[in-house]
């Protein structure tokens, strides 16, 4: 056994420590399959953990509607998009942002936007 020196201090060799805990403010919450059906999370909590990755539609204050990825929120309902386009009028070419943070007091509506069946190319 090899003993290691640190500033004239003998340290022996043994089991790393335990990594630090989490508070909870700061729980990192993903839809692996693995943590989907986590029995300490909240309703609320599992249904924006079900959105993750999802196409959400946010119309804000000043009539823009903004379409992108979900990301994450936060406790003052702030959301991050990405991949997201701003439609000034509908029917009108979207301008790409990119990422994007929705701040959450400028929220009118929310919808995930899920593709119509009825007109998808494999109905016949």
């Amino acid at each position: 056994m090899t003993d290691l020196s640190i500033s004239g201090q003998q340290v022996l060799p043994g089991p790393p420590p335990p990594p630090p805990t989490i508070p909870e403010p700061f729980r990192i919450t993903t839809n692996a399959p693995h943590h989907m059906n986590d029995a300490s999370l909240t309703p609320g909590r599992r249904k924006l953990q079900k959105w993750l990755g999802r196409v959400l539609r946010i119309v804000i204050t000043d009539g823009r509607v903004l379409v992108g990825f979900f990301n994450c929120t936060d406790r003052d309902a702030n959301i991050v998009l990405s991949m997201c386009a701003e439609y000034l009028v509908e029917g009108q070419e979207p301008r790409l942002l990119g990422n994007v943070m929705v701040p959450g007091k400028h929220i009118v509506s929310l919808n995930i936007d899920e593709p119509d069946p009825q007109s998808s190319l494999l109905v016949q």
